[in-house]
């Protein structure tokens, strides 16, 4: 049977730390460490491109975060009411991935890496955008 929770924050980076670490503790007994971390960052770098781009950096605005917990995976959805991303941004970040040399601090990108990091981080990837609601839906697999 699974379990689930729904969380909910203001659009304010300040807050982002606190869902996130709510998201670990829920994933906690189910994933290894690692996979917590990578479930963690993606959640990170899911709210906080809602945030920046999304709202545009302006508060007031809700944030959802919905995770089930499976025997075998864990399925988060991120839920925002923002202007919707462009669909194509999903799919290069899938194949553009790192491509810089890692050894050349001068080449590491700034930015724009966070779709990139999460779709390194989880197991499946997934958006949606109807309605008026967007759905970034990202599902790690239990190891």
């Amino acid at each position: 049977m699974a379990s689930s929770i729904s969380l909910s924050i203001d659009s304010d980076l300040d807050k982002v730390a606190h869902i996130a670490r709510a998201v670990r503790g829920v994933c906690s007994g189910l994933l290894s460490t690692d996979d917590a971390d990578a479930v963690e960052i993606s959640v990170v770098e899911a709210i906080n491109n809602v945030i920046k781009h999304g709202y545009q950096g302006q508060p007031g605005q809700d944030v959802e975060v919905h995770v089930v917990l499976h025997k075998d995976q864990v399925v988060i959805d991120v839920i925002d009411h923002a202007s919707p991303m462009r669909t194509e941004l999903l799919d290069q970040a899938s194949e553009e991935r790192f491509a810089f040399d890692e050894t050349n601090l001068d080449e590491v990108p700034e930015g724009g890496m966070g779709l990139a990091l999460i779709q390194m981080n989880m197991d499946e990837v997934e958006y949606t955008s109807e309605g008026g609601e967007n759905r970034l839906r990202m599902i790690k697999r239990v190891a």
